[in-house]
């Protein structure tokens, strides 16, 4: 049976290409999870259309991450840590404790990329993925409590 990929499918194909799979694998699998439009005559047709469709979605998708990237350039984060006498930070930042407070500012599906956890006073540049590889980076400030 020749079906339209309406999702990447692993070690099946992608998005908008036309495939042959067994009716049972179609039908009790495939259909009830929304994966798959069954081909027929006019398949290529409406290929044509929705592939139109999804390169524009993309297209607006790429736009708005590139917008918010730009915002995050800008962007300061400041967290306050304890410090001992000689100036050793006491704990760290790690990418979770950033991650949550770019979900506080409204910010979601964000990839921090760290090797570590901040352990340095002053201003730190750590690289944010937004996705479909959009990558900035991001200020972070780690200031001592008073």
């Amino acid at each position: 049976m020749q079906v339209i990929l309406l999702k990447d499918i692993k070690g099946l194909g992608k998005r908008g290409e036309i495939r042959e799979v067994s009716r049972g694998y179609a039908r009790n699998f495939l259909i009830p999870q929304k994966l798959i439009e069954i081909a027929t005559p006019d398949a290529p047709n409406r290929l044509a259309h929705k592939k139109a469709k999804w390169e524009e979605e993309c297209k607006k998708l790429v736009s708005a991450l590139e917008e918010k990237a730009r915002e995050l350039e800008n962007l300061i984060i400041t967290f306050k840590v304890a410090i001992g006498e000689k100036g050793e930070v006491f704990g760290s930042v790690s990418r979770k404790d950033i991650e949550s407070a770019l979900h506080e500012r409204g910010i979601q599906n964000i990839k921090v990329n760290m090797e570590r956890s901040l352990k340095t006073i002053g201003e730190n540049k750590i690289e944010v993925d937004l996705g479909e590889g959009i990558k900035t980076t991001l200020k972070v400030m780690l200031q001592a409590l008073p």
